[in-house]
């Protein structure tokens, strides 16, 4: 779980909720959410009463460091890192992105590209997060998670399109207690997910 800022407990009213209606909006127009979502998480708005129930309701979308970016700009460089700062992009055009053995996963990365792979092995990674979040843009593609026992991979934010598949063998972590990474976007035009677990 992301560690809590120290003003998540502040009390919001209507100018902050419409300023998050208006993210989601943003977010749903770019295509970050389905018709579902959207609605679900604008319902969350309205009734939000903290500012940690909006982030919340922004969480995993990149239009969440907009919602209250006075704080961002005071952040301290570990709560920046974490909440403030722009995924870390890789390209996979044509080509193969791996990441294996002993690595330092960001808080946030986003894969691009089509015609390429994804090779992700967290098993050896030295996590600095409870929660890593790994965004895919993919088309004719394919991406492959590796993930160690104690690790949690979620992907109920993965929209799999055209003729894509999902594939998940990992299952629930073997012992609890380990970081969460948590796998969402969109992969497309007969794109292959695999996860597994060693």
């Amino acid at each position: 779980m992301a560690e809590p800022l120290p003003d998540d407990d502040l009390r919001v009213g209507n100018p902050e909720r419409e300023r998050a209606i208006g993210l989601l909006v943003e977010a749903f127009s770019a295509g970050y959410l389905d018709v579902a979502e959207f609605e679900e998480r604008s319902a969350l708005a309205y009734t939000a009463r903290t500012r940690g129930d909006l982030r919340r309701v922004l969480a995993q979308l990149p239009t969440a460091v907009q919602l209250f970016p006075e704080v961002v700009a005071e952040a301290s460089p570990a709560v920046l890192a974490r909440f403030g700062a722009q995924p870390v992009v890789l390209s996979a055009e044509w080509t193969t992105v791996r990441r294996k053995g002993v690595w330092h996963p960001p808080a946030r990365m986003l894969f691009t590209g089509s015609f390429g792979t994804v090779d992700l092995d967290f098993v050896k990674a030295e996590f600095e997060w409870d929660t890593v979040d790994v965004e895919v843009q993919m088309s004719v593609s394919t991406v492959k998670v590796m993930v160690g026992p104690d690790q949690e991979i979620q992907y109920g934010g993965v929209d799999v399109r055209g003729w894509s598949s999902l594939k998940d063998k990992a299952g629930p972590p073997k012992r609890p207690g380990g970081p969460t990474i948590r796998l969402f976007g969109v992969v497309s035009r007969m794109s292959g997910i695999v996860l597994k677990r060693r």
